[in-house]
C-alpha cells in the first residue's frame, strides 16, 4: 500500500489589479489594489509583506508597474540608484487563504512613476505570485509552489490639475491616520506622505524621522527620505539636525529624545546630505567625526567624497593617517567617491600601509577609479603590496598627465 501523496491539484483563484477611482489630482496618492480570491475547495498560502516598493526587480512575487502617457512614453521612475547603494530588505510573512476568502493589498503607484502633469495615462500592472498547497498527509503547506497566481491588467488613469486646497483635502484621510500609528491605515498613510511630501507635512515628517529609538512601528529612514523629497530649506535643516544628533521640531522645541545613539538614522541623514551635495552641510559632518561611533564615522567619511568640497577633501586626506584601521579604510573609500585624479597619488601611497585590509581597499579604489586590473591577493604580504605599488607608480608616471577618472552614474537628484 502506497503512503498518502501530497495534494497536486492546481489552485483555483481570481487575481487582478483595480483602481479605487478613475481620476486623481496631480500630487495625490495613486493607489492600485491587488486582490486574490480563493475560488477553489482547498486552502492555499503565499508570502506577504507590507506593500511598499523594494528596488529589486528580481524578487519573486513582487508586483511590476509601469505607466505610459498618451504618446506611449514611459513616466520617469522616482527610485534610481543611490550614492551609497541600495539599503533595506523585505520581511515576509505567510498568508493562508481558505476557500471563498479574499486577500487585498494597496500599492502606491507613485513609487514607480512620477505624475507631474495632468492627462490620461496607461498603467500596466503585473504579478506572478507563487501559491503553496496543503499537504493532506502532513497537514502543512507544501514547500514548493503548486501554482502561480498570474495577474496582468492594463488600466487607464486620469490625472487632473490640483490646487493647494484640493490637495490638502485629498490628504486629510492620511493625516488623520498618521495620528494613530497602531491602526490599520497608518502604513499606507506613511508611504503616501513620504513618497509625495507637501509643505503641510513638514512637522509630521520631522517628528516621524526623529522618533525615539524604541519606536519601531515605522521606518524612520524612510521618513528622512520624505524630508529630502520635500526639499525645502526647512526640510534639509531637519535632516541636518538629525545627522548631528540634535533634532528639534520645526517650531524650535526639543523633541522627546535625540537619536544621538541611533547610528542607522544618523547615517541615513548623512548620506542624504551628501547626495544633496550642498557645501553648507560640510561643517556639520566634519564636526560629528570626533564624537561619532566607528560605524557612523565610517559612513560620514565615505559620504564626504560626494560633496566635491575642498574642506571635505582635506579631511579625507588627513584621516588617511589616523591610527584606526577602519578609519583609514573609510577615508580611502571617501577619496574614491571623490572621483578625482587628485586622489590617485595618496591612494598609491596607501599601498604601503602596515595593515593588509587597508592595502586591499586602496588597490580596490585605484582599480575602481582607473579601470586598471592590477591584482592583489587576499592575503598579500607587505612585499607583494610594495611590488604592486611600483606598478601603480609606473602607470601614474606614464598616464597621470592625461588621465581622467572613470565617472559613476549620477546619484538620485534631491
Amino acid at each position: 500500500m502506497f503512503p498518502p501523496a501530497p495534494v497536486r491539484a492546481q489552485a483555483s483563484y481570481l487575481a487582478r489589479f483595480t483602481m479605487e477611482k478613475k481620476s486623481f489630482l496631480v500630487g495625490e496618492p495613486v493607489f492600485c489594489t491587488f486582490s486574490i480570491q480563493n475560488t477553489g475547495s482547498r486552502p492555499f498560502a503565499f508570502r506577504y509583506r507590507i506593500p511598499t516598493r523594494i528596488v529589486n526587480p528580481g524578487l519573486e512575487s513582487e508586483p511590476r508597474f509601469s505607466v505610459r502617457d498618451a504618446t506611449g512614453k514611459k513616466l520617469a521612475d522616482p527610485a534610481p540608484r543611490r550614492c551609497g547603494g541600495a539599503k533595506g530588505t523585505a520581511v515576509y510573512g505567510s498568508v493562508s487563504l481558505p476557500p471563498g476568502q479574499v486577500h487585498t493589498e494597496r500599492w502606491l503607484i507613485n513609487q514607480w512613476a512620477r505624475f507631474r502633469r495632468p492627462g490620461k495615462f496607461r498603467l500596466r500592472a503585473e504579478r506572478r505570485l507563487p501559491l503553496l498547497g496543503l499537504d493532506a498527509a502532513q497537514l502543512q503547506f507544501t514547500g514548493a509552489p503548486i501554482a502561480y497566481a498570474l495577474a496582468v491588467d492594463d488600466i487607464t488613469i486620469e490625472v487632473a490639475p490640483a490646487t493647494h486646497d484640493a490637495l490638502r483635502a485629498a490628504f486629510q484621510p492620511y493625516e488623520r491616520a498618521l495620528d494613530k500609528p497602531g491602526t490599520e491605515g497608518f502604513p499606507e498613510a506613511f508611504v503616501a506622505i513620504t513618497t509625495l511630501p507637501h509643505d503641510f507635512f513638514l512637522a509630521s515628517l520631522s517628528a516621524l524621522a526623529a522618533a525615539t529609538a524604541g519606536e519601531r512601528r515605522w521606518n524612520r529612514e524612510q521618513a528622512l527620505e520624505g524630508l529630502a523629497r520635500l526639499g525645502t530649506p526647512a526640510a534639509w535643516e531637519a535632516i541636518l539636525r538629525i545627522a548631528a544628533g540634535r533634532p528639534a521640531s520645526t517650531s524650535g522645541a526639543a523633541l522627546p529624545e535625540s537619536p544621538a545613539k541611533d547610528d542607522a538614522v544618523r547615517s541615513t541623514a548623512v548620506l542624504l546630505l551628501a547626495e544633496r551635495g550642498d557645501p553648507k552641510f560640510v561643517p556639520a559632518i566634519l564636526a560629528l567625526l570626533p564624537e561619532a561611533s566607528e560605524a557612523l564615522r565610517g559612513d560620514a567619511l565615505r559620504a564626504l567624497g560626494f560633496f566635491q568640497d575642498p574642506r571635505a577633501n582635506q579631511a579625507l586626506f588627513e584621516w588617511l593617517h589616523t591610527a584606526a584601521t577602519n578609519d583609514r579604510v573609510n577615508a580611502i573609500l571617501g577619496l574614491r567617491n571623490l572621483q578625482s585624479k587628485d586622489a590617485i597619488p595618496a591612494l598609491i601611497a596607501m599601498l604601503n600601509d602596515p595593515e593588509a585590509p587597508v592595502r586591499q581597499v586602496a588597490n580596490f579604489a585605484l582599480q575602481n577609479l582607473t579601470g586598471q586590473s592590477f591584482a592583489l591577493s587576499g592575503t598579500a604580504p607587505a612585499a607583494e603590496s610594495s611590488r604592486l605599488q611600483g606598478q601603480w607608480h609606473g602607470w601614474w608616471r606614464e598616464r597621470g598627465a592625461t588621465f581622467k577618472p572613470l565617472q559613476q552614474p549620477p546619484c538620485r537628484d534631491w
